[in-house]
C-alpha cells in the first residue's frame, strides 16, 4: 500500500514546516501550500489523502475551499488547524464538511493521533442529500436548506427537527421528545424542548412547514 500523503495549507511557515517535519518524521509523504491558490493547485495535482487546512488564508477562506470539494465530491479527508478555537468556529468547521478540527497551539501527539485516526477511515464518502418536504437534509454536515437558504440550526435544533420528521404528521409527546433528544428522563422541567421548538419555528418561517402543538398529544412536523 502506497504511503498516504498529506498537503498542509498553512500561512504561517514556522508551524508549517514544523508540522511537515514531524509528519515526515512519522513516514508520510508531505506538500506544502502557504496560500489557498497553491493549495489548491497541489490538490488537484497530486490528489492527498488528507488536508491539513488552516482557515484564514491570505487569499482565501479555508471553510469555503472545503464546501466546494464537498460540493464536488471529493473524498479527500480534511482536518482543520486554527488559531479560531470557539465552540462556535468547530461547528462552523465541522458543518462545511471537515472531518476533524483542532485549535492552535496544539499537542504534537493529539495531532499525530488525529490524522493517523483520519487516515484509517479510508476516503469521505459524501452522503446523498435526503428531502423532507421542502426541505434538503445534508446529514454529514448537520444542515438543513430550503430552496438552497441554509436555516443555520444550531445542533440541538437539528436533533429536534430531526427527531419529529421521522414520521410527519405524527404527534409526538413533549416527554419522549426529551428523551430521544437530551437523552434525559422527563422530570418537571420540560422547558429545553419548547423553547427549542420556539426557535425552530422561527427559523421554519416562510417554508410552509409548521410545527404544531397538542397539550394531550405533543408536538408535530406539518408539511
Amino acid at each position: 500500500m502506497e504511503t498516504p500523503l498529506i498537503l498542509i495549507v498553512e500561512d504561517d511557515r514556522n508551524i508549517s514546516r514544523a508540522t511537515a517535519s514531524m509528519l515526515e518524521l512519522q513516514g508520510y509523504r508531505v506538500y506544502t501550500a502557504s496560500t489557498l491558490a497553491e493549495g489548491k493547485v497541489l490538490a488537484d495535482k497530486c490528489s492527498p489523502d488528507l488536508i491539513v487546512l488552516d482557515i484564514l488564508l491570505p487569499d482565501g477562506n479555508g471553510l469555503d475551499y472545503c464546501r466546494t470539494l464537498r460540493g464536488n465530491d471529493s473524498g479527500v479527508r480534511i482536518l482543520f488547524l486554527s488559531a479560531l478555537n470557539t465552540k462556535e468556529d468547530v461547528i462552523k468547521g465541522l458543518r462545511a464538511g471537515g472531518d476533524d478540527y483542532l485549535a492552535k497551539p496544539y499537542l504534537t501527539e493529539e495531532l499525530l493521533l488525529r490524522i493517523d485516526a483520519l487516515l484509517r477511515r479510508g476516503r469521505f464518502i459524501p452522503d446523498k442529500p435526503d428531502k423532507v418536504g421542502p426541505l434538503v437534509w445534508n446529514r454529514t454536515s448537520r444542515q438543513v436548506f430550503f430552496k438552497g437558504r441554509d436555516l443555520l440550526l444550531k445542533p440541538r435544533e437539528y436533533a429536534v427537527l430531526d427527531f419529529l420528521c421521522r414520521e410527519p404528521d405524527h404527534y409526538y409527546p413533549t416527554e419522549e421528545i426529551l428523551r430521544g433528544v437530551w437523552n434525559a428522563e422527563p422530570l418537571s422541567d420540560l422547558s429545553p424542548v419548547h423553547n427549542h421548538i420556539y426557535s425552530l419555528r422561527k427559523k421554519l418561517e416562510g417554508t410552509g412547514i409548521a410545527i404544531d402543538y397538542s397539550r394531550t398529544r405533543g408536538y408535530c412536523v406539518q408539511l
